[in-house]
């Protein structure tokens, strides 16, 4: 018998991306293995991984599919190893070899000189074997039929850059970031920056916003819960990644108001409380959407509305 039935089925797993899967993947496999799609399930990740990439893959089931944004847009932590002296046309190890140099004469000390450039607010261009799209189509079927076009540099943010391994021609990284960023770009350029060119070897995501290595599920222990919907056990509820907003409580009315996307008039006399985005729950507990309050804290619009918020 089912856990749960299919219209409260809503939430977000913490996937540890196995490697040599894209992210488009793993939410396929998901999609047939929970099956979503007869069930009228929505299914989509935050943000995505490369297939060399392995690490936290936030996946959003049902109506929390209207909260993706707010993963994409968190704050990043990865694992990085790099090779130096052998540059590659995706800036990783599963392109092509365009260009081979001696690195010898760099040391550690040189790396660590060189890598205040590249915390704070830098600028990347992003790789051509990226997801980016150019008049609508993704820059990496560009570079696969041999296509290079000019990419403007992008501003992000990265908070924090550490040296954590030493072996040359190997080195790994400890990287706290925005969103935005490309490790592959990274290490293209800090080869670059060396003069001997390097290419990134391994990426491991240990964060994407409030979503924690240490919390994750492997695809395949997910996937053996499948039966009787015992993986709806693992979803994390919609309000997971919204703790950034202050939150409010409607009572009966205010709440049948705000599910019919009604406008709710609230004086507010906690400034906190008053900001332009709200977490609004029903006097019972549950979460029902994320609400916007106007200049003047007199209203609240409903801004996404989750009426089957919680998961399991």
């Amino acid at each position: 018998m089912k856990q749960g039935t299919t219209h409260s089925i809503s939430g977000f797993l913490n996937i540890d991306k196995p490697p040599g899967w894209t992210s488009s993947d793993v939410v396929a496999k998901l999609r047939s293995a929970f099956q979503l799609r007869q069930r009228g399930l929505k299914i989509g990740h935050g943000g995505t991984l490369d297939p060399l990439a392995t690490g936290v893959l936030p996946i959003c089931v049902g109506r929390t599919t209207r909260l993706s944004k707010f993963v994409l847009t968190g704050n990043k932590s990865y694992l990085m190893s790099a090779m130096l002296g052998v540059s590659t046309d995706t800036y990783d190890s599963e392109g092509t070899e365009t260009h081979r140099q001696d690195h010898s004469m760099v040391k550690s000390t040189d790396l660590v000189s060189v890598m205040p450039e590249f915390r704070g607010e830098i600028e990347q261009v992003p790789p051509m074997y990226s997801a980016i799209k150019r008049n609508g189509q993704p820059l990496y079927k560009l570079a696969r039929k041999g296509k290079t076009i000019a990419r403007e540099p992008r501003k992000v943010e990265v908070h924090k850059l550490e040296l954590t391994t030493w072996d040359p021609p190997h080195f790994s990284l400890k990287i706290d970031c925005g969103s935005g960023f490309y490790a592959r770009s990274l290490a293209n350029d800090v080869g670059q920056r060396l003069g001997c060119g390097a290419h990134m070897t391994s990426l491991r995501r240990t964060r994407a916003g409030d979503f924690h290595i240490t919390d994750s599920r492997s695809l395949d222990s997910l996937i053996a819960c499948a039966a009787d919907d015992l993986w709806t056990r693992h979803l994390l509820k919609p309000d997971h990644v919204l703790k950034q907003f202050p939150a409010i409580t409607l009572d009966d009315a205010e709440s049948v108001h705000f599910l019919h996307g009604r406008v709710i008039q609230r004086i507010f006399t906690d400034r906190e409380t008053s900001k332009s985005r709200i977490r609004v729950y029903g006097k019972n507990g549950e979460f029902v959407g994320l609400g916007r309050v106007d200049e003047e804290a007199n209203f609240i619009y409903p801004a996404t509305v989750l009426k089957d918020s919680i998961g399991s």
